[in-house]
This record gives structure tokens, sequence and C-alpha cells, in this order.
């Protein structure tokens, strides 16, 4: 199979710049995002402008944008959903009427367990398609919007984990994905993305930790600033996620060697959040209505606490972190991924899980 023409569902930060930069590649690209404006101009300038540190700059030029997820889809080869997990419940429900046997999804990227709730939404409304589907672990792009229409990359990473959910289903994805990107290293299956996704531990237990500081209104540097307490917090969780690898049998390390195989730095866990280079200038949140909340409590920590319920692993700090965010927040908070909204049940157990994975 090859790939020709690519659907990129969501115009944001990642949107555009992989939409110009697939189409210098010599793809053919067309953009779905469900804010007109957006759309409007990305079809009055014809494409996207990528400026900076990307290996591959200028304007890429895009077949339309448009609103319509059917015309998106018509005559694709392939669907990249970038967007933020907290929207792909949203997308696999619009894109589910139209989805054929064999069709590829690739969600970019993926929080825990993603790609699971993505399928349970596509059988809830009606897709009974066998819809082939993976994820990364993260953007291969540090990037950022200066207009609409118009990209800056800071950076490109040299290695991002592909899965596809089944594992089985990866020697797929790997002859339609490493031609367009030679960084995107496949592993067994989404369970290893998922744990090694360690948002969860950076992000929301730390910021509710900082909502004094954020509340004051006070300017701060969010990974310079990290104090002691915080690594703590970290380091707890962390050692609840060990616990989680062993019965799901994925093979990783903890956090601090993840940070020393990823930035090539040295010390303990909290020198390193502290002083790696790639967290300069990260500011800290102006408000507790921050995406570490809104995304990272119920689309990244409920879902490791699913896996933790099934496995019957205590996880008395990630519940902690729950709680509160939950008691601070609310209704306000979606309620995640639980067990119904993975499509498993109570009687669910980790070999069903690892066999549904495999």
């Amino acid at each position: 199979m090859s790939v020709k023409t690519i659907a990129i569902i969501g115009a944001g930060n990642g949107g555009q710049t992989f939409a110009s930069y697939l189409s210098m590649k010599g793809l053919k690209v067309r953009i779905f995002d469900v804010f007109q404006k957006t759309v409007d101009i990305l079809d009055e300038k014809g494409g996207v402008e990528i400026e900076g540190n990307a290996d591959l700059t200028g304007f890429g030029r895009i077949e339309f944008a448009t609103t319509d997820m059917g015309r998106a889809l018509e005559g694709a080869d392939m669907a990249w959903i970038i967007l933020p997990s907290i929207y792909h419940k949203d997308m696999a429900a619009k894109m589910a009427p139209y989805l054929k046997d064999g069709f590829p999804v690739f969600l970019n990227p993926m929080g825990p367990m993603g790609a699971m709730e993505f399928v349970n939404v596509l059988r809830e409304n009606g897709c009974e398609a066998d819809v082939k589907i993976a994820a990364a672990s993260t953007l291969v792009f540090a990037c950022r919007i200066e207009e609409a229409g118009k990209v800056y990359v800071n950076g490109m990473k040299e290695m991002v984990d592909v899965a596809a959910y089944p594992g089985r289903d990866n020697a797929l994805f790997e002859e339609l994905l490493s031609p367009i990107i030679p960084q995107y290293t496949f592993v067994k299956n989404i369970l290893k993305i998922s744990f090694d996704n360690i948002g969860f531990e950076l992000h929301p237990g730390p910021t509710l930790l900082d909502a004094g500081l954020i509340e004051s209104g006070k300017p701060f540097e969010y990974y310079r600033d990290f104090g002691p307490s915080q690594v703590r917090l970290v380091e707890a969780i962390d050692a609840e996620r060990m616990k989680l690898v062993e019965k799901y049998q994925v093979d990783t390390v903890t956090t601090d060697e993840l940070f020393r195989e990823m930035y090539a730095c040295e010390g303990d866990l909290l020198t390193m959040i502290n002083t790696v280079e790639v967290y300069k200038g990260v500011k800290g949140p102006s408000s507790m209505n921050v995406r570490y909340i809104f995304e990272d409590i119920p689309y990244s920590l409920r879902a490791i606490q699913t896996l933790a319920r099934i496995a019957h692993v205590e996880t008395p700090a990630v519940d902690t972190v729950l709680n509160l965010a939950y008691i601070l927040y609310g209704d306000h908070l979606d309620e995640g991924r639980t067990l119904k909204n993975l499509g498993l049940s109570e009687d669910t157990t980790v070999e069903d899980v690892l066999a549904m994975c495999n």
C-alpha cells in the first residue's frame, strides 16, 4: 500500500504544520476543521508556510480546507487526526458515517489508551467497518501558529514511538508511514505508548500543587520553577506506573531514566526538570483552566487509573490527584477514559487488554 492523499483532521499548530510538510513531500493534502474562519483563510491562501527549524521549510499547498467531514475523507487514502485527546471522541463521532473497511486512521498524538476509546466511539456511532488504527506518542514538531496559514517550527524530534491498535497491524502502518516520516519508530502496542507518555505524571498533580501561584497571577516557568514537593509527587506516581508496566508486560524504565535517554542530561529528577534545555522558556499557566487539567486528568490519568483497576494494583498517588481535581472542578471535567468509555467492563482482565492491544 502507499499513500497519495491525506486528510488532516484539525487545523491547529500540528495540523497546519503537518499539512504543509506533507505537501512539500509530494503528497496531496486536505484539511478538516470545525472553525469556518480558519477554513476560509486556509482556502484563500491555498496552503501553509513553514518557517524555522524544520528540515523542510517554505510553502506547502493544500487541495482545500473544509468544515465538511465527508468531503475531507472522500478520496483520501488515510486520515491523520492531529488534535489534543480531548477532541478525539468528537472526531470519531463525525468520522463514523464515512469510514470503510481497511481505511487507515492515525491518531497523532494519542493520550493513554486513546486508540481503544476511539474505536469504542466509532462503534457507538454505528460504524461497523474494519477501520485500521495507529497512534503516535507525540508530535514530531515543536511548533506554533503565527497566524492561520503560517507556522513556526522550533525543532523536530529524532524519534517518535508509534503503534497500531491492535499491534498486529504494525507492519501495515510501517509500510504507510515510514517512507513519509522516518522518525517514526514502531513499538509493540499502544500500552507502551500509554505508559511512556509521562505527561500524566508531570502535568496534572504538579499543576494542582501550583494552584496558589497560578491564581496569584505571578509569571513563572513551569519546569524551571518545579520544586522538591512536586517531584516527590511525580516519583510517587512513577512508582505506581512501574508496578503497572510489569503487569502489562511493557518494557520501559523509570521517569528519571527516561529523561536521561530522551534529553541526554544528568542529575536527579528535580535537577533535570529544572535545567533540561528543551523545557527552557515554557511558561507556567496563567489560569487554572488549562489543558494540564482539562485534558491530562480525564484523558491521561483516568486511563492509567482504569488500567490499575483492571490489574488490581493500588494507586493512592494517582487516586489522590484525581480526587482533588474532581473536588476542585466538579462537573467541569469530563468523565474521561473509564472502563465504560474504553468499551471495557468490570470483568475485563489484564489478559483481555493484552489480547486486544496485541
